[in-house]
C-alpha cells in the first residue's frame, strides 16, 4: 500500500491516508465488477478482495 504514508512531498494526514485506501477499494471493486461477467476473475481473486473488504470495513470502524 502507500510507504510510510507518503507521496510526493510531505506526509499525508490520517484523513487523506484513508481517502487513499477508499479510492484504491473502488477501483478494485470497479475492475472485479468488469471482469466478473466475463469469468475473468478467479477464485482466489475474490478472496484477496473479500479479504481486503473486511479489513476496510474494520477500518471504517475504527474511524472517527
Amino acid at each position: 500500500m502507500i510507504d510510510g504514508d507518503r507521496r510526493i512531498g510531505r506526509p499525508m494526514c490520517r484523513s487523506a491516508s484513508f481517502a487513499v485506501v477508499l479510492r484504491e477499494a473502488q477501483w478494485e471493486l470497479d475492475r472485479v465488477a468488469f471482469r466478473l461477467p466475463r469469468g475473468e476473475v478467479s477464485r482466489a481473486e475474490r478472496h484477496r478482495l473479500a479479504d481486503a473488504l473486511i479489513e476496510l470495513a474494520e477500518v471504517l470502524r475504527d474511524c472517527e
